[in-house]
């Protein structure tokens, strides 16, 4: 079975071999003449050619082209020079100043102050280190108080697991008092929205915009609640004045 599955994959590569030499033969002697693609490439290839020797005829055009003095090689020339005294400069500054001595200043000794307050309290950190590094911390007031909250917690945690676990089996579909006690106040709370639906239709045409006693005690309201909270403003702001006056005078 594998011999003739062989042989037949032989002879198919065999034809497809044959196919292709075929189709070569074919093709050699064609001639491709002009087509969109190679008239494109022949126009770049040209205007290639134009554009590199316009650049050798321009170098060569340039070649004994004697570049005088302009604005911008006058402004260079200027920075190049500075720049030159600058640096001239800094070393003669630099060779003047390497056999100075410096002494002692006000900074020079704001500075070691710091330096050794720093090294003061990095070797105190290292002596704590080193004295507590054998320290046994036992039992306080706060590890106490952390452990009765953690037993506390697994106490909780277990509660609930096994509250959970007698109940997995209770069906919460029954009646019970308090499900009676929820449909009552679901009901009451709908006739309640319904309540209020009704009113608002009742009430949407009529003009909210005239006076009623009502609205005359709100006003009255408000007034007293804006008169209240003007005096409290100016009440405190006579204590900040008094309390001013008795700071500066003493």
């Amino acid at each position: 079975m594998d011999m003739m599955f062989y042989m037949k994959k032989n002879k198919e590569k065999a034809a497809e071999k044959e196919k292709e030499r075929r189709q070569k033969e074919e093709l050699k002697n064609v001639l491709i003449t002009d087509t969109a693609e190679t008239n494109i490439r022949k126009q770049q290839h040209e205007g290639e050619k134009k554009w590199k020797a316009e650049g050798r005829e321009t170098r060569a055009n340039l070649k004994d082209v004697v570049i005088t003095d302009t604005a911008e090689t006058n402004i260079r020339k200027q920075q190049f020079e500075g720049e030159k005294k600058w640096k001239q400069e800094n070393r003669e500054t630099r060779a003047n100043l390497k056999d100075v001595n410096i002494t002692e200043s006000a900074e020079t000794n704001i500075r070691k102050e710091q330096f050794k307050g720093e090294k003061d309290y990095k070797a105190k950190e290292r002596e704590t280190r080193e004295g507590l590094k054998n320290v046994v911390i036992t039992d306080t007031a706060e590890t106490d108080i952390r452990k009765q909250q953690f037993e506390g917690e697994k106490k909780w945690k277990q509660t609930g697991r096994q509250t959970r676990e007698e109940l997995k089996d209770v069906n919460m579909a029954t009646s019970t008092f308090e499900t009676d006690i929820r449909k009552e106040q679901h009901e009451r709370e709908k006739e309640w929205k319904q309540t209020g639906r009704k009113t608002r239709e009742d009430l949407k045409d009529v003009n909210m915009a005239t006076a009623t006693i009502e609205t005359d005690i709100r006003k009255e309201q408000h007034t007293r609640e804006k008169q209240a909270k003007e005096t409290e403003r100016n009440t405190k702001k006579a204590n900040e004045d008094i309390n001013m006056a008795s700071a500066f005078y003493g």
